[in-house]
């Protein structure tokens, strides 16, 4: 048997990267393996949100993922050649008001080599075959790609494995949900047409559906779906792809190019529980839906950070093992709203039926042009509108309870600099902002966390407004950014009661 190791990650995709970095980072014993012998460059996910470009900022690989990708502002849908939605993200409350189409491989490409850093390498040709939990920690059957079966003993077990989970089989959880009757195709490829090559645009025509993603260098990927019966199979053929474009494309619009391509199904399922004892799943073995919206990969990489702390203060010794249980009741309602959100779209953007489609087309563009809609929509699909408060999943506009997002602004410093309030959160641990007015006793009410919390004294009344106080008040920010605790000075017994509760690991009713 191989030498313990505190946590095993199983699948070393976007999600399972960003969990072994969250892990690795804070000095957690951390082996990351995939069945595969490399990493999948096929057409797979696109598109990364402000929201994960706000948590990559933590791991310091934000700046390299910018690099590789492209930046999107404005995404536009046409219904039977009438435009119904034109929105940005211009006026977003991020640092990142786009979307950066950004292919999987290369977000995979940047972690691993972070990784690396952190003296934790993916370890390929590794197939989990079984595992069996015990009281303090679960051993796994590794099969190499000699055939050996080594028998590898982990405190925990993170199954990141994708769609078809083997730790999710072996587990014997049910994946519950539908699939859809449509199956759709996939292409990266060159169009020829007048229209910008930095927006996205997807054209609907009665049951048919061409999604048009930027891409770098002047490539899109698109998504088609068909509603021909029976349906394609086989390759993917150009003479198909530009059929669909000659129906879901303006008039003279031509693929020059396919660089790859390929068929898929829409599945909207989502795991019955999101962990059994010692083990957990993250990111597509614990929920998958529709490619509307692009948030397949930001769910997982945001499962990721949610419970890489907590695992990480539990097994340091930090917090209490019940601290792991918020995984799935923080991370469960974003999935199912998210699941039921996409399904509900992709209904919509598929509808058929002539008089349904009339009406989409004349009564969406009134409601999808209010400033309020669009705010919505564009917090929800950049997914900074998650929230923890309570079961809905999402918060709205401005509100900044406990559970909430903590936002972002920028901040003038006594010395008359400038700064982003983000800069001042640890990477790694909580945070504690004083807004409004230095604290005296800083010392007497939280010295005996120092080790666990990072003090920020902010005069900048902006700062204090911006978290909704009329004076002065404080906010525990948890390493994943959203709010743990907070209060102002009519309540200072049960906010520092709170922040003890929470540095000591007890998990606290958000109220």
């Amino acid at each position: 048997m191989a030498d313990n190791t505190d946590v095993l990650v199983v699948g070393a995709g976007p999600t399972g990267l960003t969990i072994a970095t969250e892990l690795a980072r804070r000095g957690i014993r951390t082996r990351i393996v995939d069945a595969a012998a490399g990493p999948n460059t096929e057409t797979r996910a696109l598109g990364m949100q402000a929201r994960s470009l706000e948590l990559f900022e933590k791991q310091g690989i934000t700046s390299e993922l910018l690099a590789r990708g492209l930046q999107t502002h404005t995404f536009n849908v046409f219904s039977e050649n009438r435009q119904i939605l034109r929105a940005s993200f211009a006026e977003l409350d991020s640092p990142y008001p786009f979307l950066l189409m950004i292919p999987q491989y290369e977000v995979q490409d940047v972690l691993t080599a972070h990784l690396a850093t952190l003296g934790t390498r993916v370890e390929r040709s590794v197939e989990l075959v079984g595992l069996t939990q015990h009281t303090d920690h679960v051993t796994a059957e590794l099969r190499h790609a000699d055939g050996r079966v080594e028998s590898a003993s982990a405190d925990w077990i993170i199954g990141a494995d994708g769609a078809h989970s083997t730790v999710r089989r072996l587990l014997g959880l049910r994946f519950l949900g539908t699939s859809f009757e449509e199956n759709f195709a996939v292409a990266d490829l060159r169009m020829q047409w007048s229209l910008p090559a930095d927006e996205f645009f997807a054209f609907l025509n009665r049951g048919r559906f061409v999604a048009y993603f930027p891409m770098r260098h002047g490539w899109h990927r698109i998504a088609v779906a068909q509603p021909e019966r029976p349906a394609p199979t086989g390759a993917v053929t150009i003479e198909e792809l530009q059929r669909a474009v000659d129906i879901c494309a303006p008039d003279g619009a031509e693929i020059a190019e396919v660089r790859q391509a390929g068929r898929f199904r829409i599945n909207q399922r989502r795991v019955e529980s999101h962990s059994a004892g010692r083990v957990f799943l993250i990111g597509d073995a614990a929920h998958i839906h529709s490619v509307v919206g692009a948030q397949g990969m930001n769910t997982g990489i945001q499962d990721a950070f949610n419970l890489g702390w907590k695992l990480a203060s539990v097994v340091q010794g930090r917090a209490e093992r019940a601290l792991l249980d918020t995984y799935a009741a923080e991370r469960a309602p974003v999935a199912r709203r998210l699941v039921t959100g996409t399904r509900r779209i992709t209904r919509m953007t598929l509808l058929r039926n002539p008089v349904s489609t009339a009406l989409r087309r004349h009564i969406a563009p009134h409601v999808l042009a209010r400033p309020r809609v669009q705010r919505t929509l564009t917090r929800a699909i950049s997914q900074i509108d998650v929230s923890y408060h309570d079961g809905s999943g999402s918060a709205p506009h401005g509100r900044t309870a406990v559970g909430d997002r903590a936002p972002d602004l920028l901040i003038n410093r006594p010395t008359g600099e400038a700064i982003r309030l983000f800069d001042l959160l640890d990477t790694e641990r909580h945070t504690l902002l004083i807004l409004g007015g230095p604290v005296h006793d800083l010392d007497e009410r939280y010295g005996q966390h120092r080790d666990w919390v990072h003090v920020v004294e902010v005069a900048d009344p902006a700062a204090a407004s911006a978290y909704g106080f009329a004076g002065r008040g404080s906010v525990l920010i948890r390493p994943d950014g959203y709010i743990a605790a907070r209060g102002d000075d009519s309540q200072p017994a049960t906010l520092d009661e709170d922040i003890r509760r929470v540095l000591s690991g007890h998990v606290l009713e958000y109220r």
